[in-house]
């Protein structure tokens, strides 16, 4: 049987987990259907999807914020202050929002341009990027209200509200991408006009839960400049660390792509492959935020720290059984992305190491989401951004000079997972981010 402890962590971490996972399929869907369009197609959506990437990272310095900030006042039992919390990042988010959708909008091919692509996907990635970027504004604002539900308990509304945008994008895209029931087809831009339709149909469904009050958090129109000020002195950190990280992947995705083509397409069916691993791993780390802050607010310290270790056990126990499947089953994995025998293999490479490293980025991703959830992120900033850089890309970089094999960029990576798991458990256990909060009510 389980504990009302692990039944309150599940009952969080579960519906994120699975929310993670619809936006996943979401862009498979999207890729595969473009697949049949053209290799044109896709390589423009890939690298729309890449620019994104970047956007999610710059959301960090809000939503981050708005999820530690929400979840204290949630555990104070201060539902308005949450309420207003809610509105101001809202806010904030939307100001936010503005200088990217007037990039995007308007000298979105210059993100191809600097990709290095052909005239082709430049023509078709700014077709499609810049009718994505109308969304921002609301895709930012979604964020803000996607995190204070979160930061409140309730993991599920977000879960039931992805379903929906799916299965509308799944059937627009197929009916505009293909021309289907009438309508023209217009390949990369009906799929690019399928996500924005879903992308405003998720937004007025967070609306409606806001608005009617679905949610113990809901809108209470006032912006709070103290409330701003706490949800940046948070959330900045958070943005610095996602975005540092976000180009620290590419340099590291850079070094990998020097072997080859084979050895990178190996490298990116692993990835697809342990991004299952990671879907657990991400819902147990919001599952920590809430959780942590929510006690925090109640002011129990002690009940914050148990909270952590217990979701982290949880954690371990998901993603390291993924691992295991991983590191004993690698080729089955690999091939249901690739016949390719040579891109077989080194998916095999991957996948070995990095599933024995599946408990310790367990233990990594759920204690940054507890320290996240205190209000320490400059300090999960100063970790895991010197992790980073002195244990997995400036040893990575050496080693493969030195012995010119993919196979030391992935020990570099093997052993920062573990160190970094180590300094993050020792930090959370030592109780620093105790210290740290201060909360005034």
């Amino acid at each position: 049987m389980l504990s009302e402890t692990n039944k309150k962590i599940l009952s969080l971490a579960v519906p994120a987990a699975f929310s993670n996972l619809f936006d996943m399929i979401q862009v498979i869907v999207d890729m595969i259907m473009l697949g049949r369009v053209s290799p044109v197609a896709i390589a423009a959506a890939g690298i729309s999807m890449q620019f994104l990437g970047l956007l999610y990272a710059f959301m960090a310095s809000f939503s981050v914020g708005n999820s530690a900030v929400v979840s204290r006042f949630v555990g104070a039992k201060e539902l308005d202050e949450a309420s207003k919390t809610t509105f101001t990042s809202s806010v904030i988010a939307f100001l936010i929002s503005i200088p990217f959708t007037i990039f995007g909008v308007f000298f979105s091919k210059y993100v191809f341009i600097f990709m290095g692509s052909s005239e082709e996907v430049v023509k078709a990635g700014e077709t499609y990027l810049s009718i994505i970027s109308l969304t921002f504004p609301v895709i930012f604002i979604e964020f803000a209200l996607y995190s204070s539900l979160n930061a409140s308990g309730d993991t599920k509304t977000p879960l039931k509200i992805v379903v929906v945008a799916n299965v509308i994008n799944t059937v627009l895209a197929y009916t505009l991408i293909f021309g289907k029931f009438g309508f023209p087809a217009l390949g990369i831009k009906g799929a690019a006009i399928a996500t924005a339709i879903s992308y405003y149909i998720s937004f007025v469904l967070y609306l409606y839960v806001f608005l009617t009050k679905k949610s113990i958090v809901s809108f209470y129109p006032l912006f709070v400049k103290d409330y701003a000020k706490r949800v940046l002195g948070i959330g900045i950190p958070a943005g610095v660390e996602r975005v540092i990280t976000y180009f620290s992947f590419l340099l590291f995705v850079k070094m990998i792509a020097e072997y080859g083509t084979y050895t990178l397409a190996g490298y990116q069916v692993g990835l697809r492959i342990e991004g299952l691993a990671f879907m657990p791993g991400f819902g147990f780390t919001i599952a920590a935020m809430t959780l942590v802050g929510q006690s925090i607010g109640a002011k129990n310290y002690e009940e914050a720290q148990k909270l952590g270790w217990q979701t982290a056990k949880i954690a371990s126990v998901f993603m390291g059984f993924m691992g295991v499947l991983m590191f004993l089953f690698p080729q089955y994995f690999a091939m249901i992305f690739t016949n390719d025998e040579k891109v077989i293999q080194e998916a095999i490479l991957y996948l070995k190491v990095v599933g024995l490293t599946q408990v310790p980025l367990a233990i990594g991703f759920v204690l940054s989401g507890a320290l996240r959830g205190a209000g320490s992120t400059k300090l999960t900033l100063l970790i895991n951004t010197a992790s980073l850089w002195f244990f997995r890309i400036i040893p990575a970089y050496v080693l493969s000079k030195m012995f010119g094999n993919v196979l030391y960029i992935y020990y570099a990576m093997f052993v920062e997972t573990f160190l970094k798991a180590g300094i993050l458990y020792y930090m959370f256990k030592k109780g620093y981010w105790k210290r740290q909060v201060k909360w005034k009510t």
